[in-house]
């Protein structure tokens, strides 16, 4: 199913996979610090802005890669 979608190649190695699952969990405890911290105002506004912040490095990435091929 992930192939598929595209959200991990099919040759991702174990090492790969694991700090994806840790970069998400920091993202994951980043977020829940902000909204502890900051009003609710300014934590949906940094949780946009690092939303927003993958997506364009996903994008940068795939136009790096189609420009490759």
């Amino acid at each position: 199913m992930n192939v598929e979608w595209g959200l991990l190649p099919l040759g991702i190695e174990e090492s790969d996979l694991v700090m994806l699952l840790l970069a998400l969990f920091i993202l994951s405890v980043l977020v829940v610090a902000m909204f502890i911290v900051f009003p609710w105002y300014f934590a949906v506004l940094g949780t946009i802005f690092i939303i927003v912040g993958i997506l364009y490095g996903v994008k940068e990435l795939r136009k790096q890669q189609d420009s490759s091929e």
